[in-house]
């Protein structure tokens, strides 16, 4: 049963396998961190065998705030449970969709860019996840990729309409609103339903949810559901950030980034360091997976030019 989309209609997409959906080895590594008698061993074994989810789970393992003992070189029982097994199947699921989804039918859907900015918010995620501490690191990774796994499955699953929808120019809430009319959900219930079929906790569905509009959510900004919706979107700010083409289009995007920093009490100093960790983060998840990068310049004086001019 579906909580965000008529049940009916997301088992009509689930059957006709037009889905983003992981496979192979990773799926594999998923199905057994659900087991209640899992076999740790084995599961070592199997994750020891993907260089790039046991790079990232070793990347992840070596953060300060998680590990505060001695750095972690190789893939054991150890590492699996500082991480979590959560995190580690979300993670594996996170990997396989980004090497599998990286082309469709959809003429008028930018692959290349919708995973470039996929992996900047992933990135964003895993480092405000450090910063702020309001939920694992390797979970807001995941979320912040998966966030807009929506527009990817509109996009597989109705491609020939979504790119008409998308050719029409509509941005915001104007296209959640013709893709409901369109197909009677949007892209944000679309990834809240696909991130609750693969288990998500609801905490992560419902920050997806409303993290392109936190005000309509109904939630107070003090409770924790809030603050994840908030730093989700904050994530994808810096994505944005990232993503930028031209110093002009960044200079456009630093006064809402500034904002909404503020929002968790993080001065200028921070978001600097947060654009700079996710820019070269970024940059090598890039390398890793054929993604599209770029390593943002020092913006310490763009932001301070924005902080002067917040209009």
């Amino acid at each position: 049963m579906s909580t965000y989309i008529e049940t009916k209609t997301f088992r009509e997409l689930q059957d006709s396998e037009v889905l983003p959906a992981p496979s192979g080895v990773r799926l594999n590594i998923m199905q057994m961190c659900q087991q209640e008698d899992i076999a740790l061993p084995e599961l070592v074994s199997q994750v020891q065998g993907d260089p790039v989810l046991a790079g990232r789970l070793i990347q992840i393992a070596n953060i300060p705030n998680i590990n505060k003992g001695r750095m972690v070189a190789s893939v054991n029982v150890e590492l699996l449970l500082m991480v979590g097994l959560h995190a580690v199947r979300q993670m594996a699921l996170a990997i396989s969709l980004t090497e599998s989804a990286r082309r469709g039918d959809c003429k008028e859907f930018n692959y290349d860019a919708f995973w470039a900015r996929s992996t900047a918010m992933a990135c964003a995620g895993q480092a405000l996840g450090e910063m702020l501490q309001l939920a694992p690191p390797a979970e807001m990774f995941t979320n912040g990729l998966l966030a807009g796994i929506g527009r990817l499955g509109l996009a597989s699953a109705r491609p020939k309409r979504y790119g008409e929808l998308l050719a029409e120019g509509a941005q915001g809430q104007a296209l959640l609103d013709k893709e409901q009319e369109a197909f009677g959900f949007d892209h944000l219930r679309l990834a809240a339903a696909m991130m609750e079929d693969w288990h998500f906790p609801k905490l992560f569905c419902t920050a997806v949810l409303h993290h392109e509009n936190p005000e309509a959510s109904g939630l107070d900004e003090d409770d924790r559901q809030q603050q994840l919706v908030r730093m989700l979107e904050l994530a994808g700010c810096v994505a944005d950030v990232c993503v930028a083409t031209s110093v002009e289009a960044r200079a456009q995007l630093l006064p809402r980034l500034l904002k909404l920093g503020e929002r968790f009490s993080l001065p200028l100093s921070s978001m600097e360091y947060i654009c700079g960790r996710v820019s070269w983060d970024w940059s090598d998840w890039g390398a890793l997976l054929h993604v599209p990068t770029q390593v943002l310049p020092e913006i310490g004086a763009e932001l301070a030019e924005a902080a002067k001019d917040p209009a």
